[in-house]
C-alpha cells in the first residue's frame, strides 16, 4: 500500500526511477553487470533470441536446442523470435551434460531450464563454452540460485530470462519479467527491442515489440527483493523436512544432488497414479499441484513434434505432483502434509 502512495504521488506510471531502482537492485542481486525490465517472463526470453540476432551473434532461423522437460514458454520464445527448437531428452530434471553430449542434431546454441528451482550446474556451462555454443537460460523458477560452486541465478550464461508471475519465488503484483546479463551492448539492444525498437522518441533502427515493466510492480518487487533469501531459506527449511520426513515406497523424492542446488519454487514428488494421489491428498485437506500435466511436444500447438518420443520426460509430466512449499507453511501444516503422503 506504501508502494502505490508512492506511485501515485510520483505521477509517472510508465519507466522511471522505480523501475531504474529495481533493475540496479535486481542486476545487484545476481551479481551481473546489467537488468533488462520487461513485461513478463516469456518476453524477456524471446527478446534475448531477437537481441543476438539484431547483434548478428545467432544466425536467422538458427538451431537452439532446448530440453524437452520444460514448460511451453522456453520452446515459445524460440519460436518467436523465429528461431528453430531442437528438443531433447533430460534423464534427470535439468540438464546434464551427458543430455548434451546425446543430441545428433547440429544446432547453434543452448538454452538450459531451472526446472522447478533446480539451477544447471557448472559444468553445463562449461561445455557450452567448451564447443563453442552460445548458452541461455530460463530462470523463470530460480531467483536466488546457487549452482554446487556458489555461482548465482542469473550470472551464468550470455543472458538469463526471470518471470516475477506472482506465485515466484520472487513475484510481482501481476505480470513481470527481466533479462540480466554481463554483456553492455547485448543489454542494449534488448532494452531497445522491448521498446519498439526505439533510439529516440521517433527514430526505430529495429523491429521491436512492447514490454515493459510498469513501476508498480518495480516498487513492489523492490520490497520483496529484500525478503527473497529469508523466503528461500523457508522454502529449503520445508523441502529439508519432507526430504527427511517423506517415507513412502509409491512416491519418489528429488535426489540430494538436485534439491542442494534448488529454491524450491516448487517441490516435485513423482507418484505412479497421480490422479488417485491426488484426489487422496485433497481428501485429507491438502492442494496439490502439477508441473507439469503435458509435455510441449505432446499439445495441440506443436501438433508437427507429436510423434516425437522422449521417455524421460513423458515419465515425469504423468508423475510429477507438488507438494505446498512457500514461507507461508507452519511446522504443523508441513507435519500433516508429511503424515499424510506416509499413510497413502
Amino acid at each position: 500500500m506504501e508502494s502505490i502512495k508512492e506511485l501515485h504521488e510520483s505521477g509517472r506510471y510508465i519507466g522511471g526511477q522505480f523501475v531504474d531502482t529495481f533493475e540496479k537492485e535486481f542486476a545487484s542481486y545476481c551479481n551481473v553487470q546489467c537488468c533488462v525490465s520487461t513485461g513478463n517472463g516469456l518476453d524477456a526470453l524471446s527478446i534475448i533470441l531477437r537481441a543476438e540476432t539484431a547483434l548478428n551473434r545467432l544466425p536467422k532461423n538458427a538451431k537452439i536446442a532446448v530440453p524437452a522437460n520444460t514448460y511451453i514458454a522456453t520452446i515459445l520464445s524460440v519460436v518467436h523470435s523465429h528461431h528453430t527448437p531442437v528438443l531433447f531428452e533430460t534423464e534427470q530434471c535439468v540438464v546434464q551434460v551427458d543430455d548434451l553430449k546425446k543430441i545428433k542434431e547440429d544446432y547453434d546454441a543452448i538454452i538450459v531450464v531451472d526446472l522447478y528451482g533446480i539451477m544447471v550446474d557448472d559444468d553445463v556451462y562449461a561445455f557450452a563454452k567448451a564447443n563453442h555454443k552460445k548458452i541461455y537460460t530460463d530462470t523463470a523458477q530460480s531467483h536466488g540460485g546457487r549452482t554446487s560452486s556458489g555461482k548465482t541465478s542469473g550470472s551464468l550464461a550470455a543472458a538469463s530470462a526471470f518471470s516475477f508471475y506472482p506465485t515466484k519465488n520472487l513475484g510481482a503484483l501481476g505480470d513481470a519479467g527481466a533479462i540480466v546479463t554481463n554483456d553492455p551492448e547485448l543489454a542494449a539492444m534488448c532494452r531497445k527491442i522491448a521498446n519498439y525498437g526505439r533510439d529516440s522518441q521517433f527514430l526505430n533502427s529495429e523491429i521491436g515489440v512492447n514490454s515493459r515493466m510498469d513501476p508498480l510492480q518495480a516498487l513492489f518487487l523492490s520490497t520483496r527483493l529484500q525478503v527473497l533469501e529469508s523466503d528461500n531459506n523457508s522454502r529449503r527449511s520445508i523441502a529439508y523436512k519432507y526430504s527427511q520426513g517423506i517415507d513412502n515406497k509409491k512416491v519418489q523424492l528429488l535426489s540430494t544432488q538436485l534439491a542442494n542446488r534448488s529454491v524450491f519454487h516448487i517441490y516435485p514428488i513423482f507418484v505412479e497414479d497421480r490422479v488417485a494421489f491426488i484426489d487422496f491428498m485433497k481428501h485429507h485437506g491438502i492442494q496439490t499441484g502439477c508441473h507439469y500435466e503435458v509435455p510441449p511436444h505432446q499439445q495441440k500447438a506443436f501438433s508437427k513434434w507429436n510423434d516425437l518420443q522422449f521417455p524421460a520426460t513423458e515419465s515425469r509430466h504423468q508423475q510429477q505432483v507438488s507438494l505446498p512449499c512457500h514461507p507461508l507453511l507452519d511446522t504443523q501444516e508441513v507435519h500433516h502434509i508429511i503424515q499424510t503422503i506416509n499413510s497413502y
